[in-house]
């Protein structure tokens, strides 16, 4: 491992202390806890979209509109409105549209950046409330996200090798994404161990899929920044940049697993249920 990664190391793990529990307690409280951490984290994201995507370096306009979905969309979803949380994103992101044509700037990336964050954002609270073994189901995502980042990053560092995509992120290879799947996929074993439940060989393909939607998030941001020419989305969160750099992957994993959810009406962690 070169010296400039144990240097960020450090940090990173100082970090994550403090990040880690704060999340498993706001989802464990779910209900408005997790609505304000999920709505913080949210406004984060936002704040980094709109200075990196349109430059905008004061709270303006467009900053405004992710803010009136983010809050309206959980305000909605606590309130047991999960349809019109998601008309309310879906709204903000029209009235965004509208703005845009008037000023006669392009909307693509408005609406984008409404929606990417907003929409993942309500997914999770979504389901941690309205899913059966939602708590489970949350903390099964977390762990499998957590363990792919972790893993990806140690991997990476310290064997190198062949790049995974070097004209979208220079930094990541194919040891390191070799290395994420399999650590998502044995923290889903281990988890479904811990609680004393059966280990399927569907909730393994589970634990895999989102390991993968995990690398494909880091990706994308790293598509992202390469567009708009940033480094880091931010230096919010020492040792990991920005939240859109803690949580990239977390937003398509996450999307991901929702969308399976309305799409099947159950959650993967029923396949390790006795």
């Amino acid at each position: 491992m070169s010296g400039a990664t144990a240097s960020s190391l450090w940090p990173r793990i100082i970090t994550s202390i403090i990040l880690i529990p704060s999340a498993l307690a706001a989802v464990y409280a779910g209900g408005w806890v997790l609505a304000v951490w999920a709505g913080a984290a949210g406004f984060a994201m936002a704040r980094e979209w709109t200075r990196i995507v349109h430059r905008d370096a004061r709270f303006g306009w467009r900053f405004a509109l992710h803010g009136l979905a983010i809050v309206s969309s959980q305000i909605l979803l606590v309130a047991g409105e999960p349809n019109l949380a998601i008309a309310s994103i879906l709204f903000a992101a029209f009235i965004g549209s509208l703005i845009a044509q008037r000023r006669e700037e392009r909307s693509v990336w408005l609406i984008a950046g409404i929606i990417f964050v907003a929409a993942p954002c309500l997914a999770f609270a979504s389901l941690r409330a309205t899913v059966p073994f939602g708590f489970e189901t949350v903390v099964w995502l977390l762990s499998v996200v957590w363990a792919t980042d972790s893993a990806a990053f140690l991997a990476g560092s310290a064997v190198g090798g062949p790049k995974l995509a070097p004209l979208i992120s220079p930094n990541k290879t194919w040891a390191g994404a070799a290395a994420g799947l399999v650590a998502g996929i044995f923290a889903g074993f281990i988890l479904a161990q811990l609680a004393g439940q059966y280990v399927s060989l569907a909730f393994m393909a589970a634990s895999a899929a989102l390991a993968v939607l995990t690398q494909c998030g880091d990706l994308a941001e790293s598509f992202l920044k390469r567009r708009f020419g940033v480094k880091d989305a931010s230096d919010l969160i020492p040792g990991h940049g920005g939240a859109l750099d803690r949580l990239d992957g977390m937003i398509f994993a996450t999307s991901g697993l929702a969308l399976f959810v309305i799409c099947t009406g159950f959650s993967p962690v029923i396949w390790a249920m006795r």
